[in-house]
């Protein structure tokens, strides 16, 4: 039996792929601007991105002494991403979520720190996790993710545990994004 291919998620496979430079080459350089690093900027734009891409326009992304042209397994990654509709379709791309019953910020021993929060799944093989987002001094800011599972498992809701560790001699406040808004949060 084979196994379906996972469709491409935005946040997890396409966006990655743009640098900050591609990023602001494209906020600037091309009128009006294509965001690179928003979802619905990008599926709006994906037929002129892929032309870039293919290097079949008159201006190549990225060009030369940007960092020069994608691989060929990056290209057809965006070709993937383009084709499944992952963009438009329910459940291919990452939701804020909220915890259940809130964050838990525990010491593990010595300087260890540990941020988790449970959270229920709406099916059987989602992923939550904490994506750390900037580390500044005295502070580490994430947001809260869920991806969804493929649209066609069946639905079992399942608690999920995302957590994170840290060293506490870094770090004297968490901020965490969620659905609901941002919390901050004292380190012990």
């Amino acid at each position: 039996m084979t196994t379906p291919e996972r469709p491409p998620v935005f946040e997890l496979h396409i966006r990655p792929l743009f640098r900050l430079l591609d990023r602001a080459h494209m906020l600037s350089q091309v009128t009006p601007g294509i965001d690179l690093w928003d979802l619905d900027t990008v599926w709006g734009a994906r037929e002129e991105v892929l032309t870039r891409l293919r290097g079949q326009g008159s201006q190549n992304m990225p060009g030369l002494p940007v960092g020069g042209p994608w691989p060929a397994e990056w290209i057809t990654l965006f070709e993937r991403w383009i084709a499944t509709g992952s963009a438009t379709a329910p459940g291919h791309h990452l939701v804020l979520t909220r915890p259940d019953q809130g964050y838990e910020l525990r010491t593990l021993g010595g300087d260890r720190r540990r941020l988790s929060a449970i959270v229920t799944a709406p099916t059987e093989g989602c992923r939550v996790w904490f994506e750390l987002e900037s580390v500044a001094t005295g502070q580490r800011s994430y947001t809260l993710y869920l991806e969804p599972a493929f649209p066609d498992q069946p639905s079992d809701p399942t608690p999920l545990r995302a957590a994170e560790t840290f060293l506490r001699s870094e770090v004297e406040r968490v901020v965490v994004r969620d659905a609901d808004g941002t919390r901050e949060l004292v380190v012990p």
